[in-house]
């Protein structure tokens, strides 16, 4: 019964602040015939973030406030998907906007859940390879963002020593580090 999907009866949005969240109650029926009255699912927007490697090896990483967080955090470029976008477009996109690089080659990572029970956003992360700069960055964030170019070493030790405040940072860099060859 493992493999078998649950079942949704009836569901109801309880709450909606578009695009930021939604909130859907679900009445469930799990495979072995109970009923879950009350199951609830969170819809974050999905988005897109990028590793992104320039042509000399290094990587562009940012740093920056995020009020979710409360403290100054280590990250990549990255953004939410636009209505009509492909996750793809929207980190060629973002890329840009952030950091005022092109990438020569981007290679799909994956795109992976934040919450297995309650859904949260879907990460589409990627890899950018070839970076150069091409313009200014101006991304209309309300984040000051410092952007640093990082050897590959600056960057595994920030993975190793819990330098990632935000959970799809570290799981980009593990997943990138394994992809690039050394």
């Amino acid at each position: 019964m493992i493999d078998k999907p649950w079942k949704v009866l009836a569901a109801r949005e309880v709450y909606t602040h578009s695009p930021w969240i939604r909130v859907v109650d679900e009445r469930i029926e799990l495979p072995d015939g109970r009923v879950v009255p009350s199951f609830h699912k969170v819809y974050l927007p999905d988005h897109s973030i990028l590793f992104p490697i320039t042509e000399d090896g290094r990587v562009i990483a940012t740093r920056s406030y995020r009020h979710g967080v409360g403290t100054v955090v280590w990250g990549f470029p990255g953004g939410g998907i636009d209505e009509g976008e492909t996750p793809e477009q929207a980190a060629i996109r973002e890329l840009r906007e952030e950091t005022g690089y092109a990438a020569a080659a981007l290679k799909s990572l994956g795109g992976y859940v934040t919450g297995a029970n309650v859904r949260g956003a879907k990460s589409h992360l990627f890899l950018a390879t070839g970076c150069r700069k091409t313009t200014e960055a101006n991304s209309g964030d309300l984040e000051e963002t410092e952007i640093l170019l990082l050897p590959r070493e600056k960057v595994r030790e920030l993975l190793m020593g819990n330098g990632f405040h935000v959970l799809a940072h570290a799981a980009i860099t593990a997943r990138a580090l394994l992809e690039w060859p050394e």
